[in-house]
């Protein structure tokens, strides 16, 4: 029997028992199904490694054979028992030094019959010592062939081939020496065979035995990965990689380290050691190769004794198959989707239409907490449902009415407010420019009567020490001792006269003596005396003057203050070299006078006070010439603006209303 919480709408518990048989069916077949997904993925993608081993165990033993043929071809048709019965070592030299090269054998040695080394190919100067040890040499001299895998030591190769020697000694991983181990992996795995060498009645004259270096050998590795997975890469990386192992060591292998390097003298697992090299047994799992996992296949390579003496891998990269596995998993997570909310969709327009006036209603009341009012449920029935869908709708209407009439008066209300609001701000903005303007022509003035004070009480010592300097001048002469410095305190007096002449300007106003001004004129005029007040030699002065400027009713004199000051400063800031900018535009029923330089600029906390009495950042500057400077120009109606970034230069603007300004100018 189904049970359903007890809050559940009816439509619900009615979906609900429609839906919980495909919902268990669901569960099962998602288990089901990830589980078969990846048993199969898994068993196929081993069944690709297994057959991945028997090809490059097949690559392995072409190579092998190969050199067996190579070794039996020498023997029969480079005459070597006639040779070596007739005692030709330098003949016989030159032809196995021949059969090497074209061979590629890093190792060819001729014996005879006693074991006796006669010519070594890989190490013409070392010839003699006894062999008879070599398992390989013995099988030979006994009439027999040999061809498989042997191992051998630094000195063995030192005395067969040093350059073979050098090249089979591969540097250990980090990671891989440890505590009685050596950081050096010094042997060397040959492929080798061994042929006899027959004197024409069949008797054995010797043996020729030849190998091929299997360290560093990456030809061979890289021939085992081609034929196995050809040139398969996965993103960035290759499909399947090769490995050849000497005991636990990678000798030669396409396996690569994070910085693109062969993962030479890097490790095989333990446990993969334990079951390859130890209990001889073929390794088909999953196994971290490096850093990445793999599919991988390990097979023991066996000596002529049997013995694990290495092992060949062969791996298949895992994450595609991962991919894969998870790609199916979405598939049938997809189709189960889909299947569920099919079964979804049917389920609930059934339950729908057995439920459908209740839940209209239940849908509507919801629609009415929210706040919407046009709403008229339609009346199927005339049951009780169908009564209280009738009174439902005249509760809206009436609610709809009651909130119109609310929200014309809210907007009412509200348009009142802001209105209100509006002026109100207007005016506590117009308070507050007042009561601004009213504090500066306080400091303004108080700070005008003090240097008005502080000026006529400086220049009346002032001009004494002018005096008496000047009469102490006249009784020095130039060569006089004391009339340097006498001569630096009436420099000294002048500076200070300047200073009282500027405090004087600041304190009173003076009086405005207006006549018509041909501004581009005036501005010539100054720049052609500005040379005589500042260096400009390596200043570059730009003019950029509007023609037929109108006339200006204003006081030469100041407006001449104010362009010379600034002009000044502007030669002044960039320290004598750079460019300076003059400019003159008509707008809006005013003069714009643009003076720009490329000069270090002005720092946002200096630009705030520029126009302060007395703030200066000039060594020696009195920090009156832009406050006097501001004052002009705004007795005269008019405005001084100023941009700046620091590493920019500055611009100066100053607009000055037209006024009564008629048409016509010199230039």
């Amino acid at each position: 029997m189904f049970f359903a919480p007890r809050f559940l709408s009816i439509r619900a518990k009615l979906t609900l028992a429609a839906l919980a048989p495909l919902a268990v069916a669901m569960v099962v077949v998602t288990f089901l199904g990830f589980y078969l997904i990846n048993a199969w993925i898994v068993g196929e993608a081993q069944k690709k490694v297994r057959s991945d081993l028997e090809a490059a165990r097949a690559e392995y033993n072409q190579q092998k054979s190969a050199l067996y043929e190579a070794l039996q071809f020498a023997v029969q048709t480079t005459g070597l028992g006639d040779l070596l019965a007739q005692t030709e070592a330098d003949q016989v030299q030159r032809r196995l030094q021949e059969v090497m090269v074209g061979s590629g054998m890093d190792v060819l040695t001729l014996t005879d019959a006693s074991g006796v080394a006669l010519v070594r190919a890989g190490n013409p100067d070392a010839q003699g010592g006894a062999v008879v040890s070599a398992p390989y040499v013995e099988t030979a001299l006994a009439g027999e062939t040999f061809a498989g895998t042997i191992i051998m030591s630094a000195a063995q190769m030192e005395q067969e081939n040093p350059h073979a020697a050098r090249h089979a000694r591969i540097r250990l991983a980090e990671a891989a020496v440890g505590p009685g181990r050596d950081r050096f992996e010094n042997r060397g795995m040959f492929l080798l065979a061994a042929y006899p060498v027959l004197a024409r009645d069949g008797s054995v004259l010797g043996c020729l035995y030849g190998g091929i270096l299997l360290n560093r050998n990456l030809d061979l590795v890289d021939r085992i990965k081609e034929r196995v997975y050809g040139d398969e890469v996965y993103g960035d990386k290759s499909l399947g990689s090769a490995t050849i192992f000497l005991a636990d060591v990678r000798v030669a292998t396409t396996v690569r380290l994070r910085n693109g390097e062969r993962a030479l003298g890097t490790l095989v697992s333990r446990e993969v050691a334990h079951t390859v090299l130890a209990e001889r047994k073929t390794w088909l799992d999953r196994a971290l190769v490096v850093h990445d996992w793999y599919l991988t296949a390990y097979e023991p390579i066996l000596d002529s004794h049997g013995n694990a003496i290495g092992s060949l891998y062969v791996g298949l990269l895992e994450a595609p198959y991962k991919d894969l596995q998870t790609r199916a998993a979405w598939v049938l997570m997809l189709i189960l989707v889909v299947s569920s909310a099919l079964g979804y969709l049917l389920a609930r327009q059934g339950s729908k239409r057995l439920s459908r006036p209740i839940l209209d209603l239940e849908q509507m009341t919801q629609k009415v907490a929210r706040g919407e009012r046009n709403l008229d449920l339609p009346v199927h029935e005339a049951d009780e449902i169908g009564r209280l869908t009738q009174a439902f709708n005249h509760m809206t209407r009436a609610l709809r009415e009651r909130e119109e009439q609310l929200q014309m008066f809210a907007r009412e209300l509200e348009t009142k407010v802001v209105e209100r609001t509006r002026l109100l701000e207007d005016k506590n903005q117009e308070l507050i420019q007042a009561q601004e303007e009213l504090v500066r022509n306080e400091k303004l003035a108080a700070i005008g009567a003090l240097a008005a004070g502080v000026a006529h009480e400086i220049n009346n010592p002032t001009a004494i020490i002018r005096g008496n300097t000047e009469l102490l001048l006249m009784e020095l002469n130039a060569e006089a001792p004391g009339r340097e410095e006498a001569e630096e305190v009436m420099k000294q007096t002048e500076r200070i006269a300047r200073i009282t002449g500027n405090l004087l300007a600041f304190a009173r106003r003076q009086a405005m003596h207006e006549d018509r001004v041909d501004i581009n004129a005036l501005l010539e005029e100054i720049l052609s005396q500005l040379p005589h007040q500042v260096g400009m030699t390596e200043i570059t002065l730009k003019r950029n003057l509007y023609p037929d400027l109108p006339m200006l009713s204003a006081d030469s004199g100041q407006l001449r203050q104010v362009f010379t000051n600034l002009l000044v400063n502007a030669v002044e800031a960039m320290a004598g070299e750079g460019l300076l900018l003059l400019r003159t535009e008509v707008g809006n029923a005013e003069l714009v006078i643009t003076i720009t330089d490329t000069g270090p600029g002005i720092a946002p906390a200096v630009r705030a006070k520029l126009f302060n009495p007395f703030f200066t950042t000039k060594r020696g500057g009195s920090g009156l010439g832009l406050s006097v400077s501001y004052g002009i120009v705004e007795r005269h109606g008019g405005t001084i603006e100023v941009d700046s970034e620091l590493g920019q230069g500055a611009t100066f603007r100053v607009h000055l209303p037209l006024g009564d300004a008629v048409a016509g100018s010199a230039g």
